[in-house]
């Protein structure tokens, strides 16, 4: 896949536990930086956020980036960054249909509420 296609730098990052207040007993979540890949994120039509809907997903957008060892290790327990704006990953990537080592595609969802005030 050629590097044009790609122009967004995407940062993918996942969940983990922080250390646990003393006090209250509280353990915060920590988003952590995976990976930065080049993608391309477009919002779907509305053909296909009705598509969406019709199968109970709240899927908004779409990403594609670089297949790559570190790319396939990406799950839907992850999230991903671009603008400013957090994006939850809905299912699975899905590998291109060609060889499955090309690119893969992320289904997106509106992020968390949560998530766009802890930056």
């Amino acid at each position: 896949m050629q590097s044009g296609k790609l122009p967004h730098r995407i940062t993918i990052e996942y969940e983990t536990e922080g250390e646990q207040d003393q006090v209250t007993g509280y353990v915060p979540i920590i988003w952590t930086e995976f990976a930065k890949v080049w993608g391309k994120l477009e919002a779907l039509s509305t053909k296909d956020q009705l598509q969406a809907q019709a199968i109970n997903s709240s899927m908004t957008a779409r990403c594609k980036i670089r297949y790559s060892s570190t790319a396939s290790q990406i799950n839907s327990t992850m999230r991903v960054l671009f603008r400013g704006k957090y994006w939850k990953i809905d299912g699975d990537p899905i590998p291109d249909n060609e060889s499955g080592l090309e690119w893969l595609t992320l289904n997106l969802s509106e992020g968390e509420s949560s998530w766009q005030q802890s930056t």
